[in-house]
């Protein structure tokens, strides 16, 4: 009995593995704000994809400050739970945030330095009207 159980129990979890791993990658779109002492030091609008970690990075140039913006989203049944790592000329901050698909959030990294993440599946409404939108600040694709 206890061989067939733990033959059930494999079973289960072997098909577990199959359907995760047979799991297509979301493709999604994040934007990114970083603001210190009130002026905005990155802005980034990335397309990555969900379960991969997705990395903005800008070397240091005649009078821009280089920054490295690494996340990782995964989806979860309510939303996306995403690893974020932030690295500054002021500092390191690394975290985690929940967001639900379009949700738009603000943290706080320090006294002076301010994330804004918004994040949403690329095959959705909502993206196809942001990218129908005429504003500055939707991408063209």
């Amino acid at each position: 009995m206890r061989r067939i159980l733990w033959l059930l129990f494999c079973g289960a979890l072997s098909a577990c593995a199959v359907t995760q791993s047979s799991h297509a990658p979301e493709p999604l779109y994040v934007t990114m704000e970083i603001r210190q002492h009130g002026q905005t030091v990155a802005a980034p609008r990335l397309v990555g994809f969900e379960g991969h970690r997705i990395t903005a990075e800008r070397a240091l140039s005649a009078g821009v400050s280089p920054y490295r913006l690494q996340l990782q989203p995964e989806e979860t049944e309510n939303g996306y739970h995403i690893l974020l790592d932030v690295q500054l000329p002021s500092g390191r901050s690394v975290g985690q945030i929940g967001l639900l698909h379009g949700e738009e959030r603000r943290i706080t990294l320090d006294a002076d330095t301010e994330l804004t993440l918004m994040l949403m599946r690329v095959d959705s409404e909502e993206f196809r009207a942001l990218m129908r939108d005429g504003s500055p600040n939707a991408v063209r694709m």
